[in-house]
């Protein structure tokens, strides 16, 4: 029995021998990076021109009583809302957010806090999809009884156009820079062998917070301009 264990110890000793003579290892399994690549990050950008205009008009009342304060500016609400959408903004673009019911206090040393009355605000979002409204609905909501403007923030309805762009542009740039790449190294490209989106970012012009006045509302000149879209990639090539 020894002897022909032995025996097989030595023939499997040959084969391996032989085998490592003669064998190249070569990685080509599954999820394995090839070691002949070269890898490039893309910047790309898309202009496009903004299509919507988000606004929030709010109206803040104060009363000695806190039911009289919130029904005053309900009341208020329910006309900024009936007046934009006679400007033109869509029923499903109007939207009531933000009610706040707050007592205003004395506060003196030494004392109990005394309530001298309540505020009560309330905003209505909408969304202006006529870019050339946005001053119309300014003023119709101001003279509703909007005493803070909040925006417009201007942007894009639907940016799935830009964003496509400006990814095809980051990928054209990633090509350029693998090929100079490989031209250094005296090499050349070949197959893209992953690529991968690390980030898309869609601007918006943000105009802030405006004054109660509705003359000022109504001078405020509002240009769309247009949006960069920008795009980052990272893609892998086979180098050959």
């Amino acid at each position: 029995m020894r002897k022909h264990t032995s025996l097989m110890i030595v023939a499997l000793a040959s084969v391996l021998i032989l085998a490592g003579c003669t064998t190249r290892v070569v990685t080509s399994g599954s999820g394995s990076t090839p070691l002949n690549t070269v890898t490039a990050q893309g910047n790309g950008t898309s202009a496009a021109a903004p299509d919507v205009a988000e606004m929030s008009f709010g109206v803040m009342v104060q009363d000695a009583d806190a039911k009289t304060a919130l029904d005053k500016a309900s009341a208020t609400a329910e006309m900024i809302a009936s007046a934009v959408k006679k400007a033109g903004v869509r029923s499903q673009d109007i939207q009531t957010a933000n009610v706040n019911l707050y007592p205003q206090q004395d506060y003196r040393e030494g004392q109990a806090p005394v309530i001298l009355g309540y505020e009560a605000s309330i905003s209505v979002r909408v969304k202006v999809r006529d870019l050339g409204a946005v001053g119309d609905v300014i003023t119709a909501a101001t003279d509703a009884g909007a005493n803070t403007i909040n925006g417009p923030s201007l942007t894009l309805d639907d940016d799935e156009a830009a964003r496509e762009a400006a990814i095809t542009d980051a990928v054209a740039k990633a090509h350029v820079r693998a090929e100079a790449m490989a031209e250094a190294a005296d090499k050349r490209l070949g197959d893209v062998i992953a690529i991968s989106e690390t980030g898309v970012s869609v601007p918006q012009v943000y105009y802030g917070e405006t004054a109660a006045a509705a003359d000022m509302a109504r001078s405020v000149p509002i240009e769309p301009g247009e949006l960069d879209v920008t795009a980052s990639v990272t893609v892998v090539f086979e180098l050959k």
